[in-house]
């Protein structure tokens, strides 16, 4: 991502850096610059209950919502005038709206939040296998009356990836820039589904890897001969010598699936992502881990920007 399209190289040197200014995250650009990142309640946004459905989610949603939020908003302004149609992928999309657990407080969630980018992005692809929550966010986004119209796909992301790829697919490759937000809770988006979209096409991804709540929870069933979970997980069948010789070393299965997944993501042409750049998620009474946000990209410059995302997120949450 954040590269040029082939047919146009000298916009390589006009790549928007990011600074910050006053508490607030900017591109740079030759002509002035352009604010790209907002306080921290922009991205956590509450609202009045519709009477929709909502899903459940705990506190610490607000620092997911605020990556998510943060890195679209960078990608579709940073890119607005450099690639001719960016499009926003939403596999597990919900219904839109979120209610913070124990609490009557209602929030966007991450398509609304996608939706609400100042400078938004040209197509939208909402996923999700639970088609009650898929008819409440088509609901929410008509009430908008914004120019763009979605698309909705209900089902499985894995079963139905044949349908997303139809729609990215109606405009050229070359000239058509993605971001994928992938936020299942457990390891069911099978590494063959992000393969196969990111195939051809520029494509960067932010996912959430449930390498606590599912994979460090369940890992005696998981790692039990005869169970696929962990194999359509990262697409490879012949994990468990390199896990078994991975454990005698000391790694926890933690530590295995996501350096083992960031490995098959290089394989198909992604940069590597360490540990210490994905974003680990915590409760925030005990502090206990829950998942990591890993984000992938071809190019250094979309690496550079999430770094620049994570520096800004961590500092200060206040300051978005």
């Amino acid at each position: 991502m954040l590269n040029t399209p082939p047919k146009s190289p000298t916009k390589q040197q006009n790549r928007p850096k990011l600074r910050q200014t006053g508490g607030t995250l900017y591109t740079q650009r030759s002509g002035g610059k352009r604010e790209v990142g907002r306080r921290r309640g922009d991205y956590f946004r509450s609202v009045s209950d519709d009477g929709l459905p909502t899903n459940d989610i705990g506190p610490w949603a607000e620092e997911k919502y605020q990556y998510v939020g943060m890195y679209a908003q960078v990608f579709s302004t940073g890119m607005k005038n450099k690639w001719p149609h960016r499009i926003y992928l939403d596999l597990f999309s919900g219904p839109g709206c979120s209610r913070v657990r124990e609490t009557n407080r209602v929030v966007l969630g991450s398509p609304m939040i996608a939706l609400s980018l100042p400078d938004r992005f040209d197509s939208y692809v909402f996923a999700d296998e639970n088609t009650e929550l898929l008819d409440a966010l088509r609901t929410r986004v008509s009430r908008l009356g914004l120019s763009v119209t979605p698309t909705y796909i209900p089902g499985d992301a894995n079963e139905k990836v044949g349908r997303v790829l139809e729609v990215i697919s109606k405009t050229p490759s070359k000239s058509t820039l993605s971001f994928c937000f992938l936020d299942p809770y457990k390891l069911n988006i099978h590494f063959e589904t992000v393969q196969r979209i990111a195939e051809g096409r520029a494509v960067d991804f932010l996912i959430l890897l449930a390498l606590y709540i599912d994979a460090n929870r369940n890992v005696s069933f998981y790692v039990a001969e005869g169970n696929r979970t962990i194999d359509l997980f990262l697409g490879d069948a012949n994990w468990r010598p390199r896990w078994k010789a991975a454990e005698h070393g000391g790694d926890t299965i933690v530590e295995f699936l996501a350096n083992e997944y960031s490995m098959r993501m290089h394989q198909i042409g992604y940069l590597p992502m360490s540990i210490e750049r994905m974003v680990k998620i915590r409760t925030h009474d005990k502090r206990l881990p829950l998942y990591y946000l890993a984000f992938f990209s071809k190019h250094e410059t979309g690496l550079k920007f999430w770094d620049e995302v994570r520096k800004y997120a961590t500092d200060q949450l206040t300051l978005l």
